[in-house]
């Protein structure tokens, strides 16, 4: 059975922030009645999966929103007019101080369909050197760097701290890679 699609009818920006806005929208649906959406607009991320070896990097840090540390892969905000894959590599040098000579392109998806239009690109990495000219955190940023087996990994997910969608793919994408021996 395919979905009836919602006709927009009208739009109003409710607020604007410096990392989303969120708009109101009035759509028609296929009973003719109207109903309102309310859509969280944000910038593309990128984000890493940086392997070496048998380990995964992983960033800890604290995110007011669900009020506790957590390890999530590299990852940010794509800036206007940049690429996913430079947005993915500067990213891995501001956060870990590293860069990546293989990159391969794993998935691109919306992180919450439900509410927002925000994606997310995931890549690989994988022969990782520090970086020769590193780039400064943002400076609203303090995250560290730690690697993890995928042992370690699973146990960080059932203790709650890797809780992120990104990350949470990206654990599926690097069990793939072990099974699947790719490298």
């Amino acid at each position: 059975m395919a979905a009836t699609e919602e006709k927009p009818i009208a739009q109003q920006r409710v607020f604007t922030g410096q990392l989303v806005a969120v708009d109101e929208l009035t759509v028609k649906l296929a009973d003719d009645q109207t109903a309102k959406r309310e859509i969280v607009r944000a910038r593309p991320a990128a984000g890493i999966l940086a392997l070496k070896g048998q380990q995964a990097l992983f960033v800890s840090q604290f995110r007011s929103t669900v009020g506790q540390a957590t390890l999530e892969i590299p990852a940010g905000k794509i800036n206007q007019d940049e690429m996913p894959l430079t947005a993915a590599q500067r990213e891995l040098n501001e956060e870990t101080g590293l860069v990546a000579l293989n990159w391969r392109p794993l998935a691109s998806y919306f992180q919450s369909l439900g509410f927002s239009d925000a994606t997310m690109v995931l890549f690989l990495a994988r022969r990782l050197t520090p970086a020769v000219q590193r780039l400064p955190q943002d400076t609203d940023e303090f995250v560290n760097s730690h690697w993890l087996t995928f042992d370690e990994a699973q146990q960080a997910l059932d203790d709650g701290r890797i809780c992120d969608s990104k990350t949470l793919l990206a654990l599926f994408y690097w069990q793939q890679e072990e099974q699947h021996g790719r490298s």
